[in-house]
């Protein structure tokens, strides 16, 4: 008899706290655009904290003593282009997300002039992309001279 009232009891302790955690106003819908304006908000931060870093990066490779080593200082200054490159794409990425979060606000308030904004959208995302690839070609073309600069450098030292 024990065990039954000890389950009774546990269950009506179970249903009267389901039954409390239920009876709350549900939760008032979230509006997708303030979803992606909050995603967008978390990656310029994050863009801003890699920015930073990479910039202090550059920084500190600049004040790296010169060597004399022809193929040292090649490296060296292939590694400042590529940060510098990268840096490049960090910020038009960063111009990216603001002009969305920029554009989605503007949206949202004026809704009406969502054609407007999807045209001028479209022509900076062509832009964009554009800019984009390019900036990744040149980094894929200095980071090919720094491995073979680098290739040369452990090639001397092995001979």
């Amino acid at each position: 008899m024990r065990g039954s009232v000890r389950a009774g009891l546990m269950a009506v302790c179970v249903l009267s706290g389901w039954g409390c955690a239920t009876t709350g106003a549900p939760p008032e819908p979230v509006h997708p655009a303030d979803l992606v304006m909050t995603m967008l908000e978390r990656h310029l931060g994050q863009l801003n904290a890699n920015l930073d870093r990479l910039d202090k990066q550059i920084e500190s490779l600049q004040q790296v003593p010169d060597t004399q080593d022809p193929v040292l200082r090649q490296i060296r200054a292939l590694d400042l282009s590529g940060w510098r490159v990268h840096l490049q794409q960090l910020r038009i990425q960063r111009e990216h997300f603001q002009l969305a979060l920029e554009q989605i606000r503007e949206a949202k308030a004026h809704p009406d002039s969502k054609a407007r904004l999807l045209e001028q959208w479209t022509k900076h995302e062509q832009g964009y992309e554009r800019a984009l690839d390019d900036l990744r070609q040149q980094r894929h073309q200095l980071e090919q001279q720094r491995h073979q600069a680098e290739a040369q450098v452990v090639e001397r030292y092995l001979h």
